[in-house]
């Protein structure tokens, strides 16, 4: 009997850890692989720049493998805040196999 309730609990744990999003470090590891993909990443907002009068912001989020860039669909969270990020990946700019822009897009929040 323990052994099914620590299988349940280990699948039960597998599942929720997947279902929170990627790594950051993963997409950093492998950008080509998720570029212009829709990815999915949670984590804490360590800096956020906006500029109001052209309304548009950028924040980036850390998730303990690694930090990215992320432009928010609507509001611009405060640093501390814990947030989930659905959208796509976009790599801006690769030289010498060094990838210095990696940012996602959030998807319109519906």
């Amino acid at each position: 009997m323990r052994i099914k309730y620590a299988m349940l609990l280990a699948v039960s744990f597998l599942f929720l850890n997947c279902a929170g999003g990627m790594k950051i470090a993963d997409i950093e590891a492998q950008p080509g692989k998720y570029n212009e993909k829709e990815v999915k990443v949670k984590g804490e907002v360590v800096q956020t720049f906006a500029i109001p009068v052209l309304s548009q912001s950028l924040v980036k989020i850390d998730d303990g493998t690694g930090q990215i860039w992320v432009k928010p669909d609507s509001k611009v969270p405060f640093k501390g805040e814990k947030i989930t990020i659905n959208g796509i990946l976009k790599v801006g700019l690769t030289f010498a196999n060094k990838n210095l822009g990696l940012i996602i897009i959030e998807n319109e929040k519906k």
